[in-house]
């Protein structure tokens, strides 16, 4: 059975782009939700879960800008089995919250670690070469890191090293696309150096390696009405654009492949 695609609809990003309809899609309306971007009250995080929760349940989510990533969170909530995520980010993502109240696009994988019992490892892959001071000793144990130097080495012995890491047969994958080089996305943060066709591998790797029972993409351009028919932006949206094509595409097709293979083994 084929997923469909979910669409987070905090900020109007997708509505600009079109990668996606040529595949099942939904949308999961939230822009009226006050004060969800970068940090979320937990009350209002139990609101957006509902919302997600209460539409027909996809595999593929696309949650927006990556002011909004924390939404991974919730939806690793649910996750009955152990697992290991997967974190393709330019940054941890491990910074203490602000308040117990509180949770950040920066705080959310520290939150996972520490709340969701299911999660076992954490993977990071192209973080920042100054990762190791913002992961936390509490969980240094679980977690491993590959600079964004450290992937200019032998892809084959970066993509086994990972493989090594992981000790759960599930994976969870998230994407946030200031992971990669700007030629190949853009977003309102810094970059990191991963090329896209390096991303790619590594996912093909996982795929076909690992179950992999969900993925999120965030790290669309921050656009708003004064800004988005300026020709720069224009281009910065059909940058995007083109890539998540390229990387749901793909996904899809290793999704379907590895359906298929389970179900011929269970014939």
């Amino acid at each position: 059975m084929e997923s469909s695609v979910a669409l987070l609809n905090f900020d109007g990003s997708y509505k600009k782009q079109t990668f996606y309809q040529t595949y099942p899609y939904e949308w999961i309306e939230l822009e009226s939700m006050e004060n969800t971007s970068l940090l979320c009250e937990k009350e209002t995080l139990k609101d957006i879960s509902n919302k997600i929760i209460g539409q027909k349940r996809s595999t593929i989510y696309f949650l927006g800008s990556g002011n909004y990533h924390y939404v991974s969170h919730v939806l690793q909530s649910n996750i009955k089995k152990p697992y290991s995520l997967i974190l393709f980010d330019h940054h941890t993502d491990t910074l203490p919250s602000p308040s117990n109240d509180l949770i950040s696009c920066g705080s959310w994988v520290l939150d996972s670690l520490n709340t969701l019992p299911m999660l076992k490892k954490v993977c990071m892959i192209g973080v920042s070469e100054d990762a190791p001071n913002h992961i936390p000793n509490s969980i240094h144990n679980k977690v491993k890191f590959l600079t964004e130097d450290s992937l200019q080495s032998n892809l084959a012995i970066i993509i086994k090293s990972i493989l090594n890491y992981i000790p759960t047969d599930s994976v969870y994958i998230s994407i946030d696309k200031d992971v990669l080089h700007p030629e190949d996305a853009l977003t309102g943060w810094d970059h990191g150096t991963m090329r896209l066709k390096q991303m790619l591998k590594m996912l093909q790797v996982l795929f076909r390696n690992k179950d992999v029972i969900g993925l999120d993409i965030c790290g669309e351009y921050p656009v708003t009405p004064t800004n988005e028919n300026q020709r720069e932006i224009r281009t910065i949206i059909g940058k995007n654009n083109h890539t998540n094509d390229i990387l749901l595409r793909y996904v899809k097709r290793w999704m379907y492949r590895k359906s298929n293979f389970q179900q011929m083994l269970h014939a």
